[in-house]
């Protein structure tokens, strides 16, 4: 009896042990799903040396009420995101936490996020083409991010701007049932996102 009970103990061990090891699994299996997905988790400092072209970015696009402390190069499809806020020293956090900051998401277009996009579509369209069901539009009573959308996908959450571009800067709230190829968004893992937020703020406002 204390034999089985013995085996049993070191089955679940070797169970244990096997799953902790185990690679994780990628975001999405689907061939759609953007290669810089792969990058999710890294640290800035890992970016830094993958990508010594890349610079500091704070981005006004992919969040309605915040602006985001992202690397990468201006101009670029896609930036990675690490932490938002509306005041701070973002860069102060970023070099100063390089090491323990890692990527929480992205900010890119609609139809770089979501490569099988081509042109404009309505919203039913959309998020047929991604398969999504369950969406938040936010409309008049929530005037800083009306005209947006938020959703989850592949278990991180989506934000994009379905208004117009105004020249000279700002949007025009169109209330178009639309979304735009080139509408800005931003994709972001929520846990990953929580941390370094905490780290960020821990230093930014020293």
């Amino acid at each position: 009896m204390k034999r089985n009970v013995v085996i049993a103990i070191i089955f679940l061990l070797v169970s244990f042990t096997v799953s902790a090891c185990a690679p994780v699994a990628p975001i999405d299996s689907d061939t759609s799903t953007p290669e810089f997905f792969n990058d999710i988790g890294k640290t800035l400092s890992e970016l830094k040396n993958e990508h010594p072209e890349g610079e500091f970015i704070v981005s006004l696009d992919g969040f309605p009420d915040s602006a985001t402390a992202c690397f990468g190069e201006q101009g670029a499809e896609y930036v990675y995101f690490f932490f938002g806020g509306q005041s701070g020293d973002f860069e102060k956090a970023m070099n100063e936490c390089e090491d323990q900051l890692k990527c929480a998401g992205f900010i890119t277009t609609a139809n770089i996020l979501f490569t099988d996009m081509e042109d404009d579509i309505s919203f039913q369209d959309f998020f047929s083409l991604i398969g999504v069901d369950d969406y938040e539009y936010f409309g008049k009573d929530t005037p800083t991010a009306e005209g947006w959308l938020r959703f989850m996908y592949s278990g991180m959450e989506v934000m994009v701007n379905t208004n117009e571009a105004v020249a000279g800067g700002g949007w025009d709230i169109t209330g178009a049932e639309r979304v735009k190829s080139n509408a800005p968004v931003s994709i972001v893992d929520p846990e990953i996102l929580n941390t370094n937020q905490d780290l960020a703020e821990a230093v930014m406002f020293d």
